[in-house]
């Protein structure tokens, strides 16, 4: 039985000894020759056991065989592999960035299920109809001349883009524009991905509004006051308006900080600039510049005697005392303003508010000067 089932291996053709076909045709010839074994033999024990013993050989055949058939548990068939253009259809659908497909009259042919939840729109309010009516970029060179430049010399183009959703709610978005062309090399479709940033530009507004504002009290700083004096007088050249500026400057405040700590000089900051906001109108922006130095810009206030009214009513209010770390603290605000001229830019009309208010200080601090007129030379400032 040995040198028959050795030579039947031996024999077998190479094709046959293929290391997948191999490990099968082993049992398989031994099945044979126990077959072979069992027809040859007269003793009933001997033909038992070679039946039992061609039955586990079968099993054995059966389950190996089983297994190139079904490699996967469970038996279940092994899938073919997706077709490519099937797989980047699959591929597409589950992207995490929105996109759509447009054809080269802008109109959209495709919307991945991405787009649809960003823009809380259906497919059939979205395939079909104009890019550009859905509220996306559109691509005419008379609106976006940098995309299709872009998009004729073969490359993409990426910028920020705004989208509004269905319910009105707007989305930043990274908006990226490609094409694709046909051998003519005209465009066919466009391609349009969008990554949300809305966080992200929330959080760069959030940053650029801090930096614009004091961090003690809350009041918009230098930056900010520059910014805004340009913007009002820019308005007061359009339409003749009275616009003034007053600076305020506490008497006294590094006796505060001398004799009851910074953490006192700090309360009483925020409670001078409470109450400085609170004598003016919605309409007038009050500033702190740095330490215990303050402006305020009035727009529109009228006549100077409004000014002049405002100024005072600022005097009343800071001289009254402060209630802080169970004291009553006294200081007293030094103010000088000045009116918008003609031919004044944000420079000179501050210098003059700087100057009225160092005039102020020089005549016996607690006093509000307004001078409505240029001055020929900047004032000594007082100690």
């Amino acid at each position: 039985m040995t040198s028959f089932l050795t030579s039947m291996i031996v024999g077998t053709p190479n094709l046959f000894r293929h290391p997948s076909a191999g490990v099968l045709a082993l049992p398989m010839l031994a099945s044979v020759g126990v077959g072979y074994e069992l027809s040859s033999s007269s003793s009933p024990a001997f033909q038992a056991g070679s039946l039992l013993l061609l039955s586990l050989l079968g099993l054995q055949c059966w389950r190996m065989q089983r297994r190139r058939w079904f490699p996967a548990s469970e038996g279940s068939p092994v899938a073919a592999p997706p077709e490519p253009q099937a797989l980047s259809s699959q591929v597409l659908q589950a992207c995490g960035d929105a996109f759509i497909v447009s054809d080269g009259l802008d109109r959209v042919v495709l919307a991945n299920p991405a787009f649809l939840a960003m823009t809380g729109l259906s497919p059939s309010e979205v395939i079909g109809h104009s890019a550009e009516l859905l509220g996306m970029p559109p691509l005419r060179d008379s609106h976006l001349e940098g995309v299709r430049a872009a998009l004729a010399s073969g490359l993409r183009w990426s910028g920020e883009s705004v989208q509004v959703r269905a319910d009105g709610q707007q989305i930043d978005t990274c908006l990226t524009v490609s094409a694709l062309r046909n051998q003519a090399g005209q465009i066919t479709q466009h391609i349009r991905t969008f990554n949300d940033i809305t966080a992200i530009k929330q959080q760069q507004r959030v940053l650029a509004e801090q930096a614009r504002h004091d961090s003690l009290t809350g009041l918009p700083n230098r930056r900010a006051f520059g910014e805004r004096l340009q913007q009002a007088m820019s308005r007061a050249r359009r339409q003749p308006q009275t616009l003034a500026v007053l600076y305020v400057d506490l008497d006294g405040f590094k006796r505060v900080n001398d004799a009851h700590g910074h953490a006192v000089g700090d309360e009483l900051l925020i409670e001078v600039s409470r109450r400085l906001d609170a004598c003016v109108r919605l309409t007038d922006c009050v500033c702190r510049l740095s330490g215990d130095e303050f402006t305020v810009i009035l727009e529109g206030a009228g006549h100077p005697e409004e000014v002049q009214r405002i100024g005072h009513r600022i005097l009343e209010r800071l001289s009254l005392p402060h209630p802080l770390a169970g004291q009553s603290i006294v200081v007293t605000p030094s103010l000088g303003g000045t009116l918008f001229q003609v031919g004044d830019n944000a420079e000179s009309l501050c210098r003059r508010a700087d100057e009225t208010m160092y005039e102020a200080k020089r005549a016996g601090k607690a006093r509000f000067f307004l001078n409505a007129q240029p001055s020929a030379s900047r004032v000594e400032r007082a100690n």
